[in-house]
């Protein structure tokens, strides 16, 4: 268990107004729920799709959508908990890979403004979270759109790791049953070509899957090492 979460409540998706609405029925009222994931996500929010809201106060909306049922399960959309999960992870040592500890958040490199900057076994790491709700078959997949800033990001970081600097990019499979992570070429057909030159730079990337539960409203991780497929 990462993350023990406030109770959520059912309801059932009606539209996507806008990149941070969800127009969502709950207990026969419809409401707008706040969304944090600038994906696509047209897989997911489906017009009576069933999906999982906490409450909200303050600002517009009343509620947060924060995972959506994907017929497998409730893949966990919410970016903001995504990263929660993820320095949980980090501080209990849960992630072999990762002997790390925080930093900063929100470092600078370059143009970018990045998720982490690191401090693993004595050395800076600038690290890049990725939010892999996109299911392709057996397979965690980012991104579901073409993404400008999300090739920045990549391009950013492998040019660090070019000049010496040590840098890691994670995808966040927040879905279960996963048998692995790759890049959805479709979604972007640079995406993968870029984490290919990454890595042959020296860029580490990993995956890690976790899931919400609805029931318990708790996000476990499932496998702290992905594989990761190019």
């Amino acid at each position: 268990m990462l993350l023990d979460l406030p109770p959520a409540v059912e309801g059932r998706i009606i539209r996507r107004v806008n990149r941070f609405v969800v127009e969502v029925v709950v207990g026969g009222l419809v409401e707008r729920a706040y969304i944090n994931n600038t994906g696509r996500l047209s897989e997911l929010l489906v017009t009576g799709r069933k999906c999982y809201c906490l409450p909200k106060s303050g600002g517009s909306t009343n509620l947060r959508l924060i995972a959506v049922d994907d017929g497998v399960g409730a893949a966990l959309i919410d970016t903001a908990i995504q990263m929660k999960a993820f320095e949980k992870a980090v501080e209990a040592g849960a992630l072999p890979w990762a002997p790390c500890s925080i930093i900063s958040r929100n470092p600078r490199l370059g143009r970018s403004v990045l998720d982490y900057l690191m401090d693993c076994r004595g050395e800076p790491v600038y690290v890049e979270l990725k939010s892999a709700v996109l299911r392709d078959g057996f397979y965690a997949a980012y991104p579901d759109c073409p993404t400008a800033r999300g090739r920045r990001h990549v391009i950013e970081l492998a040019e660090y790791a070019g000049r010496g600097g040590k840098s890691l990019i994670v995808f966040i499979a927040a879905l279960q049953g996963v048998r692995a992570f790759r890049p959805y070429e479709r979604g972007d057909p640079e995406m993968p070509n870029l984490l290919r030159k990454a890595a042959s730079a020296g860029v580490e990337i990993r995956a890690i899957s976790m899931h919400y539960d609805p029931a318990s409203s708790l996000v476990v991780l499932d496998n702290p090492d992905l594989p990761v497929i190019l």
